[in-house]
């Protein structure tokens, strides 16, 4: 059975037109498209490692009853959306030739990106269904700053001037 990824788009007006203006150039845009799923990914890395500061303003501190949670559970302290690693390893970075892209299948993903307050209801490992009231502070794992997309446009730009250059190269030496 196969989960929708919980997928973030991210829109930059520069970035689309210099994508527009290479698809001009080259017959096929994937190795760009692979260079901004690695930025992508990298990006999202960061912001796991540096608790949101990376893209944007530092994550929400956890709450007084998650932290006493969290020595019962005996996990003291350690990095917030990082209790054993599975939301930080289950983000993918995808690309094709006309796009490129960070996802997660994880079910709670978008509630932790976004924020939620709200019912839950649940099964206590005994069993019984029973409901919660729930809330959880937004902390954007996935997002992309304006300066992160400057560099994205810088990274691509470099790339594809290597391109060129070897198409170029390869047209003066072999004639094709």
């Amino acid at each position: 059975m196969t989960r929708e990824m919980f997928k973030v788009k991210f829109e930059s007006k520069a970035v689309t037109d210099f994508l527009k203006d290479a698809a001009k150039k080259l017959s096929d845009l994937t190795p760009l498209m692979k260079t901004a799923r690695v930025f992508l990914k990298n990006t999202v890395d960061e912001d796991f490692e540096t608790e949101g500061t990376h893209t944007g303003d530092k994550w929400k501190p956890w709450s007084e009853s998650w932290k006493k949670r969290r020595i019962q559970m005996g996990r003291g302290s350690g990095r917030i959306l990082n209790l054993e690693g599975v939301l930080r390893r289950s983000i993918k970075a995808y690309s094709n030739a006309n796009e490129a892209g960070v996802g997660t299948n994880i079910v709670y993903a978008a509630a932790h990106n976004f924020g939620f307050k709200g019912k839950v209801s649940k099964k206590s490992k005994l069993g019984k269904k029973f409901t919660a009231n729930m809330f959880l502070p937004k902390r954007e794992f996935m997002r992309i700053s304006e300066h992160q997309k400057e560099l994205l446009q810088a990274d691509l730009y470099i790339k594809l001037k290597e391109i060129l250059l070897e198409k170029d190269v390869n047209k003066k030496v072999f004639g094709g």
